[in-house]
């Protein structure tokens, strides 16, 4: 269902932008359209800070089994993101984790969830 290896943010990403944490909101389609209002609400809530919000991924994509779409964030903005999407996500689950260059290390052991945890694809790493 896709290419396992393509990374549509990482096209996107301001030339460096710190990217150390990575937030994965995922989305069911019936969950689309709040997911793709969230999307743009965080864009507006973090304009002008070092939040990069990416664009909506309808298909599976590396370890990630569902549509989702990232925001991305430098340890600074930390709290305000995670705050943020505690209060903001709904029923979607997100995933956070760390950006250490080790992708296993950086969805398993550097990771949390807010919502019910997804099943990810550990196999592609």
């Amino acid at each position: 269902m896709g290419d396992q290896t393509f990374n549509v943010n990482s096209k996107l990403l301001p030339q460096g932008f710190p990217r150390e944490f990575d937030a994965h909101i995922y989305y069911r389609n019936e969950d689309r359209d709040f997911a793709n209002e969230l999307r743009l609400k965080a864009i507006e809530t973090f304009q002008g800070e070092r939040v990069f919000t990416g664009e909506m991924i309808p298909i599976p994509i590396g370890p990630h089994p569902t549509p989702m779409f990232e925001i991305n964030f430098p340890r600074e903005k930390f709290a305000d993101v995670v705050l943020w999407l505690m209060k903001e996500r709904g029923n979607l689950s997100v995933l956070v984790h760390e950006l250490t260059g080790d992708d296993l290390y950086d969805h398993t052991q550097a990771a949390m969830w807010l919502g019910p945890q997804i099943n990810l694809d550990y196999t592609v790493f």
